[in-house]
C-alpha cells in the first residue's frame, strides 16, 4: 500500500473552507481504482493541515496525481493556503 501526504498552512477561514472542500471531493476520490482510504488532519490553533490518501499500488496513486495536483494547487490559492507540499510513502506497517 502507498500513501500520498500533502501538508499546507491555512488561516482560520481557510481551514474551515478546506474542510468543506475535502468533504465535497472525498466521494469522488473514493471511486478511483486502488483507493484505500483518506485522512484529513487539522490543527485549528496553528492552521496546519495534513491530508493522507492511501492507495493499493504506486501505479494507482500516480494515475490520479496529475489531476489531483491541478485541483490541489487551484484550491490552495482560492482558500489562501500556503503552497501544498507533497510526499509519497510506502506503507510498511499497518495495524
Amino acid at each position: 500500500m502507498f500513501a500520498r501526504v500533502v501538508t499546507a498552512q491555512a488561516g482560520p477561514q481557510g481551514l474551515d473552507s478546506f474542510i468543506g472542500l475535502a468533504q465535497e471531493q472525498l466521494p469522488g476520490a473514493s471511486r478511483q481504482p486502488g483507493f484505500k482510504g483518506a485522512y484529513l488532519l487539522t490543527n485549528a490553533e496553528t492552521g496546519q493541515l495534513i491530508t493522507i490518501s492511501l492507495w493499493e499500488t504506486q501505479e494507482h496513486m500516480r494515475a490520479v496525481e496529475a489531476q489531483a495536483a491541478k485541483t490541489r494547487d487551484q484550491d490552495a490559492q482560492g482558500l489562501g493556503l500556503t503552497p501544498p507540499q507533497l510526499e509519497t510513502y510506502e506503507v510498511t506497517l499497518h495495524v
